[in-house]
């Protein structure tokens, strides 16, 4: 079972889009640098095929990272919101925010809090603007903690 800590919430952004942001730059870079090659050299079609290709390979990539952010968005709203419940619950229980792990990244009914040595089940309200949080017993040995 893996328990995830604060830290790990509020720094989810993920290595993909930043491969993906190094993907769009560089074929923009290439595309305009082989553009004013094919300007210069109207003769060679090369540079010509080349623009064709990184201007596909670049609206190909922004396409990917569009529909990306779109799915994305929720996803990143829900670890916002689970990383304001853990400050909230910190603050309540009088404990430093990186003693509490959370086996979800996203704020969800039944969800599973590691205070310490304790663990606990989360009931959220149907609005979620409240919680309760009920003793729970976790029965499995292989518990994975990630800062």
């Amino acid at each position: 079972m893996n328990f995830y800590g604060i830290d790990y919430l509020e720094s989810q952004a993920n290595f993909n889009d930043y491969i993906k942001y190094v993907l769009i730059f560089g074929s923009l870079f290439i595309l305009v640098i082989v553009f004013v090659r094919y300007l210069k050299h109207r003769i060679q079609t090369k540079y010509r095929d080349l623009s064709i290709i990184f201007l596909l390979v670049l609206i190909f990539a922004l396409g990917v990272q569009y529909s990306d952010y779109q799915s994305n968005q929720a996803k990143q709203s829900q670890s916002s919101q689970m990383v304001a419940f853990i400050k909230s619950v910190a603050k309540e229980r009088g404990v430093d925010q990186k003693e509490i792990f959370v086996n979800g990244t996203q704020l969800n009914d039944g969800v599973l809090l590691k205070i310490k040595d304790q663990y606990y089940r989360v009931n959220l309200a149907l609005d979620q603007g409240s919680y309760t949080l009920n003793r729970a017993h976790v029965l499995s040995e292989k518990i994975m903690l990630t800062e």
